[in-house]
């Protein structure tokens, strides 16, 4: 969910670019293939924008938060089932997702490294909106998890390239006016993935009766080794 938002709001953005020419949070880039570590290199020497946003810490502890986030098909699916986004993820293959909201937002993302509460995603995507149309474009996500006094404080680092020579001028031109905007979509991706798993956390037997008819039966077989208080369950 956090990469579908990133993807919303391509048009409204503030203009950004990074002193190195590669992440000193990832791997070296030679331990990447290699139209990654163009696409990383790119992103951040060379970014449209970049934002960076905090959220309230989510009311759960940081092992279980991170489940949800490394289950975003699992998060997006109980969200959707509160009635919370319409967003549906999708699992492609070993860390990779496919993102869609109806025919207005799609995109697929990479998850490039997990280290403790980080997680840096890499995706590519597009947005269909009313002013500008479909716009496309890419993303370098930097997610920032840690223990707050047994919550899981948040925090999202972006940067972003719009394929759309216009769109880019626009998108520089607007951030005075829309940079608030923008802070509060990206917000409302933590606000979503917390509450899916306050649902969980608070409410384990609807989740766990929600799990067993949700998604695929061969995921719900992969997510019953995550989410082992279902199959405790039975």
């Amino acid at each position: 969910m956090f990469v579908a938002t990133a993807l919303l709001v391509l048009t409204m953005t503030a203009l950004g670019s990074a002193p190195l020419d590669w992440p000193p949070f990832l791997r070296a880039s030679d331990e990447y293939p290699e139209e990654i570590a163009r696409a990383v290199k790119r992103l951040w020497a060379d970014a449209t924008f970049t934002r960076t946003v905090s959220a309230a810490p989510a009311a759960v502890p940081l092992a279980f938060y991170l489940r949800f986030v490394d289950a975003p098909d699992v998060a997006a699916g109980a969200a959707r089932h509160l009635g919370l986004t319409t967003y549906e993820v999708k699992v492609l293959g070993h860390d990779f997702y496919e993102v869609n909201n109806g025919d207005k937002t799609h995109g697929v993302y990479r998850v490039l490294r997990r280290d403790g509460g980080r997680r840096i995603l890499l995706s590519s995507g597009s947005h269909r909106g009313p002013i500008l149309g479909t716009v496309g474009g890419s993303a370098l996500t930097q997610l920032d998890f840690a223990d707050d006094s047994g919550r899981s404080a948040q925090r999202l680092a972006v940067n972003v390239i719009i394929d759309q020579g216009a769109a880019a001028t626009i998108t520089r031109a607007t951030v005075p006016l829309f940079g608030w905007f923008v802070d509060r979509k990206l917000g409302e991706a933590f606000r979503t993935a917390a509450a899916a798993a306050a649902w969980a956390h608070g409410r384990p037997d609807e989740f766990c009766a929600w799990l067993d008819t949700a998604l695929t039966v061969d995921r719900r077989r992969e997510l019953l080794d995550v989410f082992d208080e279902c199959r405790r369950r039975g």
